[in-house]
C-alpha cells in the first residue's frame, strides 16, 4: 500500500481547502479503522464505507484489511468495474489534503457527479408550421371520411 507523509498545516474536515469537499490528512483517516468506523482512501478521495462493509461482494474482511489506509492499489488489483467506482459516490466524505496527494501509476478518476439534463429538442419555426399543416390535413381527412360515412349510412337508411 502507498504510504504518505502527514501534514501539520491542516484543519480536519475544512471544506475550503478542496472546492467544497472536506480535507483529511492520512493520519486523520488512520483513526477510522474499526468495523464501526471504517474509512479508506481511493485515488486521494476519502470514503466512509462503514455502512457498505456488510454488503461488499468480496466480503467484509477485505474492507477491514484496508480500513484507515490508502486502498487504491488493492482496489485496482481486483480490477473493479466502472459500476464499482460509481458505487463509491454515496460514501465520499472528503479528500486527502493536497500536500499529501499521491501520483498513481494508472490514475483512474472516480466518477464525477451525475448531472441529469433534460433532452433538448430543437424545433425551427418552419418545422412547427409543417407539423401544424400535417395535423390539420389529418384532421380534415378524418372529418371528410366521417361525413362520407354518415351520408352513406343515411342513403342506405332512406332507401329501405
Amino acid at each position: 500500500m502507498t504510504t504518505l507523509q502527514a501534514s501539520d498545516d491542516h484543519d480536519p474536515g475544512n471544506p475550503s481547502q478542496t472546492g467544497g469537499l472536506p480535507t483529511y490528512t492520512v493520519d486523520d483517516v488512520k483513526t477510522h479503522d474499526t468495523p464501526n468506523d471504517l474509512w479508506m482512501i481511493i485515488y486521494n478521495k476519502v470514503y466512509d464505507v462503514t455502512k457498505f462493509a456488510n454488503d461488499h461482494p468480496g466480503g467484509v474482511e477485505v474492507l477491514y484489511d484496508c480500513g484507515g489506509v490508502d486502498a487504491t492499489e488493492p482496489f485496482d488489483d481486483v480490477a473493479h468495474s466502472d459500476d464499482a467506482v460509481e458505487m463509491l459516490r454515496p460514501y465520499l466524505v472528503g479528500e486527502v489534503v493536497r500536500s499529501q496527494h499521491v501520483q498513481y501509476r494508472h490514475p483512474r478518476p472516480v466518477a464525477p457527479p451525475i448531472i441529469k439534463k433534460a433532452p433538448v429538442v430543437a424545433v425551427s419555426a418552419r418545422d412547427k408550421v409543417l407539423t401544424e399543416r400535417i395535423v390539420l390535413s389529418a384532421l380534415a381527412m378524418v372529418a371528410l371520411t366521417s361525413f362520407a360515412v354518415y351520408v352513406g349510412i343515411q342513403v342506405v337508411k332512406w332507401n329501405f
